[in-house]
């Protein structure tokens, strides 16, 4: 056992999905022998939005619910869909790309930090104090928000609930991690196990689709941000089942989101054709009741064929205010979701056919996660591409949540398997470094087994009596072939004795965990010197200005 499972052995462990849209918590319920949700907010429910405001009246953060209700009076002063934005740069295109629809403010963090550089500015306070937060300090207030709920929901004291497991997108690159467990920490966890969603989704599911042979069982999870699919391969032997990630792939900003954003923009269109007046970009209350109209539409219509948006008191510019009615069908909605189905279906198809090389009748199982999938369309399409009738629970937005709290129960045993089940994760996307010439030299590739450690990198001077060799860590996009078109997470400095060049000889291993976090060694092998760059652990990063009380 190591020290990592010693410290949590024993321990009440929360199992967190933290959502683009919803978040939840839940734990193993010793009783009943099974994992619950527990009730969050004050409206009691399993899901909470995922939502930071300032209230200005009660001058103080709120979140959730209370967050919620606080963007209908004022729509600039929350934020909402930043698990987007979480370990991106405020240049990235999806970014640029995704702040055109929002009700708040996105701005630049400055481009020093890696982690914060994409920041909610909510305006200024009473006294003129500038209302920012960055990407990770909205992940860390809703997950503080969970804590303190899942402490009442237990009648538990607040400080004894520090330990998490907090699932994320599959293909979320390293930053994208790290700014999560910061986020946890920050939120006053002490430990946090970061889980994959659709490995969560595997382990919620399990016992529904296992049987005594191998399968291949296709996730496919599609949430409010974003986009997972992943190949689990799943064997049984006189030990147990095992859980076997062959393929992940996704999109971190491709969801039920863009299609609210799409039926918005059709509404607004609608309300221009009738009233002869347009949605202004700044009319920030408009846009604001546009996009929650159109995520109430979408949910009806998936069990009704065509609702009625009402809007009543409508401004729109100097105009008197206006009542609107508008109809929206379930065929007119499927238009709208028209591009992000087809994103899925190239998604999907890329990993099966692609990646894994299957044929679509070597897949056994398909399991549906997230609450867009509640959508028919969806599962219909899914259903057309493989053949396959989907699995899906009542409340597939919940699934991840309660798979979470099945690893959480094995962390807290100690061990790695739980009820005869083990997992094995890939890591998403390929690893590398910069070569002088831009080129992007890849040490690990992408659906690599993890944890992994890859074999020694040889690099050396290229100059002589060159004083230091700089190595670039880079994380790229699958088809990444030049530097800089991937993200950087950091580099290693390290001295060199006076030689001609090609003299010296350095090599670079990367050793990945099983969360996707990892440390990367440059070692000096004439010299036994290394340095070593952890991924997770920067101490610069890690300094954050508020204590955990009050995130």
């Amino acid at each position: 056992m190591n020290q990592g499972q010693a410290s949590r052995q024993d321990k009440l462990i929360l199992s967190i999905d933290l959502g683009t849209t919803n978040s939840g918590v839940a734990v193993w319920d010793d009783p009943d022998g099974r994992v619950k949700m527990l009730k969050t907010g004050d409206a009691g429910h399993n899901l909470m939005p995922s939502m930071v405001g300032w209230d200005p009246a009660r001058r103080t953060w709120v979140v959730g619910d209370a967050a919620r209700d606080l963007g209908q009076r004022h729509t600039s002063r929350v934020a909402y869909s930043t698990k987007r934005y979480i370990g991106r740069r405020f240049t990235d295109p999806g970014v640029l790309y995704g702040r055109k629809d929002l009700t708040y403010k996105l701005i630049s963090g400055g481009g020093e930090d890696q982690l914060r550089d994409v920041v909610a500015d909510l305006g200024t306070d009473q006294d003129g104090e500038p209302l920012r937060l960055t990407a990770p300090e909205v992940a860390a207030k809703i997950l503080f928000e969970l804590r303190k709920d899942a402490a009442r929901a237990l009648n538990m004291p607040l400080e004894e609930l520090k330990y998490a497991v907090v699932t994320v997108p599959a293909y979320f690159n390293i930053l994208q991690r790290k700014a999560t467990l910061l986020a946890g920490r920050h939120a006053g966890l002490e430990e946090v196990t970061l889980l994959n969603e659709p490995t969560a989704a595997a382990l919620a599911y399990g016992d529904a689709v296992l049987s005594g042979q191998e399968k291949h069982i296709l996730v496919y999870d599609l949430g409010g941000g974003t986009f997972d699919i992943s190949l689990l391969e799943v064997s049984h032997d006189e030990v147990g089942y095992v859980f076997c990630t062959r393929v992940v792939d996704g999109d971190t900003f491709l969801g039920g989101d863009d299609i609210d954003a799409a039926v918005g923009r059709w509404l607004a269109v609608e309300i221009e054709k009738k009233h002869g007046q347009p949605v202004l970009p700044d009319d920030h209350i408009t846009r604001e009741r546009l996009r929650r109209a159109a995520e109430r539409a979408k949910m009806d219509l998936s069990t009704e064929d065509v609702v009625t948006v009402e809007l009543g008191d409508l401004e729109l510019g100097s105009r008197t205010a206006s009542d609107v009615r508008i109809e929206l069908t379930r065929a007119q909605l499927e238009e709208c979701a028209a591009d992000v189905l087809d994103r899925t279906r190239r998604i999907t198809r890329r990993a099966v056919e692609d990646v894994a090389g299957l044929a679509w009748d070597q897949i056994d199982e398909v399991i549906l996660v997230g609450g867009q999938t509640l959508m028919p369309a969806i599962r219909r399409d899914v259903e057309k591409l493989t053949g396959l009738k989907p699995r899906v629970n009542d409340r597939p937005q919940s699934a991840v949540a309660l798979g979470a709290g099945e690893y959480g129960r094995i962390l807290s045993l100690g061990r790695e398997k739980f009820h005869e089940k083990t997992v094995m994760n890939v890591i998403a996307l390929p690893l590398g470094i910069r070569l002088d010439d831009n080129t992007f030299e890849t040490i690990v590739q992408a659906n690599v087994t993890v944890p992994h450690a890859s074999r020694p990198f040889p690099v050396t001077t290229t100059e002589d009596n060159q004083p230091q060799i700089h190595v670039e860590v880079l994380q790229g996009p699958r088809d990444a072939t030049h530097a800089d078109q991937c993200i950087v997470l950091g580099s290693i400095l390290m001295e060199v004795p006076a030689a001609p060049a090609r003299t010296p000889r350095f090599e670079v291993v990367f050793d990945v965990m099983s969360d996707g976090t990892m440390k990367v060694i440059v070692t000096d092998t004439r010299r036994q010197r290394q340095e070593v760059l952890d991924i997770v652990e920067s101490r610069r990063v890690m300094t954050w200005g508020d204590s955990p009380q009050d995130a």
